[in-house]
């Protein structure tokens, strides 16, 4: 056995601990089901202690194997080891030397080689066009497409998703990491859309259809998620946060102690199809009065047009209609802020004091503090940064 499978970084134990109690009895009296964790096998050790590394190093630290060593807690050795395997790949590369103050050589410094690898993101989450965009391994931008994308009766047609990836990947000019879709509506952990009603999906398996075509692995995630992802990751996003996007729908990702949560079905933040008026418009979906009838940017446009003198009183009922419909969830997980992507349009100052207004109204007590809600300052391409993220954390284990 090698020092590189011995070692998993600590608070990473990948097996039962010897000893522990068997489930407790469920109140009907049946057990609870069990599923043991494997144990951690060579390969997973070297992922896992790969994955420290490239986490330290990212975004731009400059690092030598002996500063590795202190940072990670890996003896040197598997260091060594686990860099010469990052060297040999290209995804670091080694870039001067460390001004040591005590004796000895000097160590080699070390730093992630942000073009190394490149990232195609996708971003189907803006009303009548597809977004694409190939990053680098710090999610900025080396280029973008786009395809318009009209929802017609039968719903938006999946090639047209996998079209604008061909169109990308043919445009990268450096080894592709993988390939990230942001979609509204479920998605499993396969890629798979569960369903997107304002596209007519249903089943459709995305994630699929786009590696078949283009022969890159490719990763599919709530575009809600995906936002959420990025406003931690890349804006003044904290550990617990209800992020919000109003776009062609409307739909949430939750934040719990520094995870996604997605919930047993996948559907962890689907708020757009929650009723809040049973006798209200008719959704897509089938139902009537959903929130995405009253708070999605085609919803307020259209009533804005329909009756531009009540811009201003439009904007602000459907910044209360979220706040009411968000203090639920906000009040049983305990979060202390709701983060709003939108158009600056609708989602405007007036729209943020509203929807705080209505959330505090419910929840206030003297157990809680005012809940803040705001807007995320990371602009148009925060899915796509959040893709980028997503297809980082997928494949190499970093962020």
């Amino acid at each position: 056995m090698t020092g590189d499978d011995r070692q998993v970084g600590a608070g990473h134990d990948l097996t039962p601990h010897p000893g522990v109690p068997a489930p407790m009895a469920s109140l009907s009296g049946e057990r609870s089901p069990f599923v043991p964790r494997r144990k951690a096998n060579p390969a997973d050790v070297r992922r896992h202690n790969r994955s420290l590394i490239l986490q330290v190093l990212f975004p731009r630290e400059r690092l030598s194997r002996a500063d590795l060593a202190r940072a990670t807690g890996l003896t040197r050795v598997v260091v060594s080891d686990v860099v010469s395997g990052l060297l040999d790949e290209g995804l670091v590369v080694e870039t001067g030397r460390t001004r040591e103050s005590r004796p000895g050589k000097p160590g080699t410094l070390l730093r992630l080689d942000a073009e190394a690898r490149q990232i195609v993101a996708v971003d189907l989450s803006q009303p009548a066009v597809l977004r694409g965009a190939i990053t680098n391994l710090l999610g900025q931008t080396v280029h973008r497409d786009e395809l318009t994308a009209e929802v017609g009766p039968a719903g938006l047609d999946p090639a047209l998703v996998v079209e604008l990836c061909r169109r990308l990947v043919a445009r990268a000019d450096a080894p592709l990491l993988g390939i990230g879709i942001a979609s509204p509506g479920t998605v499993d952990a396969d890629g798979v859309v569960l369903a997107a009603s304002n596209f007519g999906w249903d089943h459709v398996d995305l994630a699929g259809l786009v590696t078949g075509a283009t022969g890159v692995p490719t990763g599919v995630h709530n575009d809600a998620n995906s936002a959420a992802l990025a406003e931690r990751q890349f804006g003044q996003g904290s550990a617990d946060m209800l992020f919000v996007q109003i776009a062609r729908g409307v739909g949430a990702g939750v934040m719990v102690d520094d995870r996604i949560i997605t919930g047993a079905a996948h559907a962890a933040g689907e708020i757009g199809h929650v009723v809040i008026d049973p006798q209200g418009p008719a959704c897509s979906c089938g139902k009537r009065g959903c929130l995405e009838t009253e708070v999605s940017v085609p919803a307020l446009s259209e009533a804005i047009r329909r009756e531009p003198g009540r811009r201003a009183e439009i904007i602000r009922a459907a910044a209360e209609r979220l706040g009411g419909a968000l203090a639920m969830a906000v009040g049983v997980l305990d979060l202390p802020e709701v983060v709003v992507l939108g158009p600056p349009a609708i989602v405007n100052d007036d729209f943020l004091s509203a929807a705080e207004a209505a959330v505090n109204l419910r929840l206030r007590s003297g157990l809680r503090s005012r809940i803040v809600v705001r807007r995320s300052h990371l602009g148009e391409d925060i899915v796509l940064a959040g893709e980028s993220a997503a297809v980082l954390r997928e494949r190499i284990g970093v962020i």
